[in-house]
């Protein structure tokens, strides 16, 4: 083994439970972290995210050891699934969110998809919508869907790896940006990356047909080198999706048509739900705003959490 105990800068490209994968000049070492990175406690070791630029140690022509974690530009995170509020960082230094939906085989989730903007809108990552398997439908059963998120000014993308429609569009707005791809399992992340970029070891997920749910073929997060220029995170499928920092009254401010009339409102301080002379309520009633998305808008808010009172009183 050869101790020379090089410092330098690596990308994190995978993380399991044990080590890190880190893209190193030319080559990639195994990884694992210790010192003031990883304390006692298992869970420290989630400390590391994939996308990270770290300062490593090379200790063999494969090998390293991960020693500090330069600052992050970006970050997205989602709540623990079944413990207490607390945090799990996805992924960090992304530009952007592609967002994964099917129209069919799993069926389109109008919550899911408006979740992941509010995500994005709160970390300031800019959203591409993509419209995956639309062989499987007829145009007008996601032409509704397509024209509403236009109308906001979303890029939105219309594919299907069956006719290739979609696709060259869907990979000029990947070209040399780091990308996050999200989406509930069974959607064609894996799919699509692969029709993208052919050499991506990824696995291809299958839809069950009992249940019609996706099987989860990603187990690790990962991110990718792209051969025309970027990067590709691919994530598990995630079938529950915790809104992390994100307080109900501020979940009015991700929602980007809000924002154009709500100073309309009677009080400055509506939140668009039981107030009268509500501004956004009287634009639902004249289809000037998606009446899904309102009724997203109050399924979000009725499971989010209040701001805690500190949190209140630096506001």
């Amino acid at each position: 083994m050869r101790h020379n105990h090089l410092k330098n800068q690596g990308k994190v490209i995978k993380s399991t439970r044990n080590h890190y994968l880190v893209r190193f000049r030319d080559k990639t070492l195994k990884c694992i972290v210790r010192g003031k990175i990883v304390g006692k406690s298992r869970e420290d070791l989630s400390t590391v995210k994939v996308g990270d630029n770290v300062i490593l140690a090379e200790i063999a022509d494969d090998q390293g050891v991960i020693q500090k974690i330069l600052p992050r530009r970006s970050k997205l995170s989602r709540t623990v699934d079944g413990k207490a509020y607390r945090e799990h960082i996805i992924a960090v230094n992304i530009d952007q969110m592609i967002i994964i939906m099917s129209i069919k085989q799993p069926a389109f989730k109008w919550g899911l998809l408006d979740r992941y903007l509010v995500i994005a809108e709160k970390n300031k990552l800019r959203s591409v919508i993509c419209l995956n398997k639309i062989d499987l439908a007829k145009e007008e059963e996601y032409q509704e869907i397509e024209n509403i998120y236009k109308k906001l000014k979303y890029d939105i993308f219309c594919t299907s790896i069956v006719t290739g429609q979609g696709l060259v569009k869907l990979s000029t707005a990947l070209k040399d940006k780091v990308s996050i791809l999200v989406g509930h399992s069974g959607v064609g992340k894996s799919s699509l990356l692969q029709k993208i970029e052919p050499a991506t070891p990824v696995r291809i997920s299958e839809i069950s047909e009992k249940t019609t749910k996706g099987k989860h073929t990603t187990s690790f997060v990962a991110l990718f080198p792209l051969s025309f220029g970027g990067y590709i995170i691919d994530t598990p499928g995630i079938r529950e999706l915790g809104l992390w920092d994100i307080f109900q009254d501020e979940l009015k401010q991700y929602f980007i048509e809000f924002q154009q009339i709500q100073d309309a409102c009677q009080f400055n301080d509506c939140k668009h739900l039981n107030e009268p002379g509500c501004a956004v309520k009287e634009a639902v009633k004249n289809n000037k705003i998606s009446k899904f998305r309102y009724q997203n808008y109050k399924n979000i808010y009725d499971d989010l959490r209040a701001a805690p009172y500190e949190l209140i009183k630096r506001r």
